[in-house]
């Protein structure tokens, strides 16, 4: 927007004066005034302070095995205040187990033929575990019909024509589904010792619990610890129930959560933060991420096999992709180090037109006491670049 405001600027001045001067002193010193006046604020210096130094950062990451798809986020990702994250497959292992089984009406087997059937098609992550336990202990998986997944939330569908769902507290809750006394005190303990309970129900009740655990990623907690050390306030956004959750995020040391988030849910939540002002970064590493990555300032995957690359062509991509945790600090001082020679390229942009526009205006006097010409503002132009050059390939240096 500056860029093309000086621009016009640029054009505004160029034409009073060149008028003035073809007025004053003829058209020969008129196109001569002109032309000095117009390379001298041209503002192609300016917009190479950015350019230059955000293309040399690129090769940088790259070089740190970090991928940028747009490197003008770099300019928003210095003005970040706020990490948001998931919870599953990102601050844990991703290598969930079957815990516990608590039936209601029914046998354990019974209880995890039925989830393992309505999930024999799922695409999410707890849906397969579930199915391989179940092939695991050689039990009956059910023919199914009208199956229908719910990111975030749960599953259902038709076995042996009854409806069958199997999905968090809240959502089965949602579905009209009624759950006893006995299983939603289960379900608080579960979460409070960080297990994550599912429901299944056969028609409108409840009929027993699947839990899940996860263990938390041994670099968890010292990556949320960095986080505030670099007064980045990191949010915790998942569709875990608020126990499970909120019990997880006091163990990491995690003052804000979001939970029973749904992907689209999650995008909204970070809309709600940038509508108080806060720049935010989202990191994720599944396609269900997707929504409240490209709803944040500044999007990032974390690339540790939990979801398929990004084809090249893809319409959809984040502005960075990062091989670990820790690479986001790298990312964010590359940044840093890419605002501050950006500041400086500016400075060296602003005086240079300072310098050459003075003399340039000047030779609209009659008697001006400087002599100029276009040559000289053309000179004064490749000079300014020189520098800006020079001074952004310091970007290749090491940026700490």
């Amino acid at each position: 927007m500056k860029i093309k405001l000086i621009f016009l600027l640029d054009v505004l001045i160029t034409s009073i004066f060149s008028v003035y001067t073809f007025f004053l002193r003829g058209e020969e010193i008129a196109i001569l005034t002109g032309a000095s006046i117009f390379i001298a604020l041209f503002p192609l210096c300016l917009w190479l302070s950015e350019v230059l130094v955000l293309q040399f950062a690129k090769g940088v990451l790259s070089n740190s095995e970090i991928t940028v798809n747009n490197k003008n986020a770099l300019v928003k990702l210095v003005e970040v205040d706020t990490v948001a994250m998931p919870m599953n497959r990102f601050l844990t292992n991703g290598e969930y187990f079957v815990t516990d089984l608590f039936p209601d009406g029914m046998t354990q087997n019974e209880l995890l033929s039925y989830a393992a059937s309505v999930e024999q098609y799922s695409e999410h992550s707890f849906g397969k575990l579930i199915y391989k336990t179940a092939l695991g202990r050689g039990l009956k998986i059910m023919k199914v019909s009208a199956f229908q997944e719910f990111p975030s939330c749960g599953a259902e569908a038709l076995l042996e024509k009854k409806p069958v769902r199997i999905g968090s507290p809240q959502w089965i809750q949602d579905q009209g589904v009624s759950i006893n006394n006995l299983l939603l005190t289960k379900i608080d303990q579960l979460a409070v010792h960080g297990k994550t309970p599912l429901v299944v129900s056969l028609g409108k009740i409840a009929r027993g619990i699947v839990a899940l655990k996860d263990e938390i990623n041994p670099e968890c907690k010292s990556f949320i610890s960095i986080l505030k050390n670099n007064n980045l306030e990191p949010v915790l956004l998942t569709a875990a129930n608020k126990r499970t959750a909120s019990n997880f995020a006091k163990e990491i040391k995690v003052d804000t959560v979001r939970t029973d988030l749904a992907p689209d849910a999650k995008a909204r939540e970070v809309q709600i933060l940038r509508a108080k002002k806060q720049n935010v970064a989202m990191i994720g590493n599944e396609f269900h991420d997707l929504p409240a990555m490209f709803a944040a300032d500044v999007s990032v995957i974390y690339k540790d096999g939990a979801m398929s690359p990004l084809s090249e062509d893809s319409d959809v991509k984040p502005d960075f992709e990062i091989p670990s945790l820790y690479k986001f600090f790298t990312l964010r001082e590359v940044a840093l180090y890419a605002r501050k020679l950006i500041k400086f390229n500016r400075v060296i942009s602003y005086l240079s037109m300072l310098l050459l526009v003075v003399p340039a205006l000047m030779m609209a006097l009659e008697t001006s006491p400087i002599k100029f010409s276009p040559s000289i503002a053309v000179a004064g132009v490749v000079l300014t670049f020189l520098l800006i050059f020079f001074n952004s390939l310091r970007m290749k240096k090491n940026p700490k």
